[in-house]
């Protein structure tokens, strides 16, 4: 009997063992537990508007009458003294001469495409590993809307294109073509008439074969005294007022390198601060421009305020228009992203979230950079103490109390031996987190 009540105790022993086990596994690894693999994450405050560009600029003119003809694309910079525009009688005597210098660009082409001294040595996949690289930078010239360069670079391409032409055996030479062109060419020059006048720039900058009744408006000095009203004007007329062009305008120049935008924004929608650098997207190019918001002036409405962006950088793609949509990307913050359902605080109040490490459930503090209503971001740290990437962050369940209070005394340990480290960052993040209300980084 002694024997086999002892086996039964035995048993039952073990049976309240394994419960036990099983229930203390159970708060572990419950099947309720929702998890979240933390990742790196970027965002950005970034606010949209209608621009209006500011810049200096000085109206170009011609007292005679007749058609113009400008030698160079808008946009193109200009030396002092340049020809902008000829002034012909007629719009055919401007086709006659168009129409010579394309067949006398055509016929230099041709000629260099049947040079024996580029035919006889050149080998045919070198010219087609040439044609598809000029193919790509044609390409993207498109895709950055770059057309100052794509000019050349169509006609470096056909001439590649020529010279394959004859290497591979296509083509004999272009002799036929070229007495065709010239014969062309020869009785178009009969008819040319020569231009009745001849516009010149008396400083350098970049031109534009328009104007568009702004340039005197639209000035950096005459800036303090714009209104929101004139602003929405502009904006409404798309950054053109015929009646203030001048009839005898044919163009203007944009002088220096300096240039401003302006806009209207709503200061409640983001955190605005002048001397603040900021990234500029344009709907006219692709790149991105870097600019410091100058100025920021208020009106009666509390929900409209302009805002002076200033830069000092000026290319082809940003003095072609006086308006144009702008995304201003305010601040670019990378770190870990954590949902906001996941956060939590321990016992010594440190904001962190709770982590599945292994077999144990962890608690991870954050380092806060940015806030915003669904999730934060923390700073990537070395500490083992702060959450890390591909960690398993819990975002739902009931945490047992008593993982919390090893999770505290786990955390007091790690800052006892990184305390000279760490306790000032801590501390920092900590407070930025509590007074910022709006999830702005302090």
């Amino acid at each position: 009997m002694d024997t086999i009540t002892a086996k039964i105790l035995v048993f039952l022993l073990s049976v309240f063992v394994l419960i036990i086990v099983a229930h203390q596994v159970t708060l572990l690894f419950d099947d309720s537990y929702e998890t979240e693999t933390a990742t790196l994450y970027s965002s950005a405050e970034k606010v949209s508007f209608k621009g209006i560009y500011v810049r200096n600029e000085t109206v170009v003119k011609s007292s005679t009458n007749g058609v113009l003809s400008y030698p160079e694309l808008d946009g193109n910079k200009i030396a002092k003294d340049s020809v902008v525009a000829y002034v012909y009688k007629s719009a055919e005597d401007i086709y006659i001469n168009q129409r010579i210098e394309a067949l006398n660009q055509e016929v230099e082409l041709l000629e260099k495409e049947q040079n024996p001294g580029t035919t006889a040595v050149v080998r045919p996949e070198f010219i087609s590993a040439l044609i598809e690289e000029k193919y790509q930078t044609i390409t993207s010239l498109i895709a950055r809307n770059n057309l100052s360069q794509l000019a050349e670079e169509r006609k470096n391409f056909q001439s590649l294109l020529g010279i394959y032409q004859i290497i591979i055996g296509e083509e004999t030479d272009y002799s036929d073509r070229i007495d065709r062109l010239s014969k062309e060419i020869e009785e178009l020059e009969k008819k040319k008439s020569q231009p009745i006048d001849v516009i010149t720039v008396p400083d350098s900058g970049y031109f534009i074969s328009y104007a568009d009744g702004y340039e005197n408006v639209l000035s950096p000095d005459k800036l303090s005294g714009i209104t929101v009203d004139k602003v929405k004007e502009i904006i409404e007329n798309d950054g053109y007022d015929s009646t203030k062009v001048s009839k005898n305008a044919v163009g203007k120049i944009v002088n220096g390198y300096e240039w401003k935008l302006i806009g209207l924004i709503n200061e409640n929608d983001a955190f605005f601060r002048m001397g603040q650098d900021v990234t500029v997207k344009l709907s006219s190019t692709p790149d991105t421009v870097n600019a410091v918001i100058e100025d920021i002036i208020e009106s009666e409405d509390s929900k409209e305020s302009i805002i002076v962006l200033s830069c000092e950088k000026l290319n082809y793609n940003l003095v072609q228009c006086r308006t144009e949509r702008v995304e201003l990307i305010l601040n670019d913050y990378s770190g870990i992203k954590v949902p906001r359902e996941a956060i939590r605080f321990n016992k010594n109040n440190e904001k962190g979230v709770y982590i599945l490490q292994g077999q144990k459930i962890a608690f991870k503090k954050l380092d806060v950079i940015y806030e915003c209503d669904d999730y934060l971001l923390s700073k990537v740290n070395s500490d083992t103490g702060y959450i890390s990437v591909y960690d398993d962050i819990i975002t739902s369940g009931e945490i047992p109390a008593e993982i919390i209070e090893q999770a505290s005394e786990t955390t007091a340990a790690e800052e006892e031996t990184t305390a000279p480290q760490e306790t000032g960052s801590s501390l920092k993040t900590d407070s930025a987190s509590e007074t910022s209300g709006d999830g702005e980084n302090v």
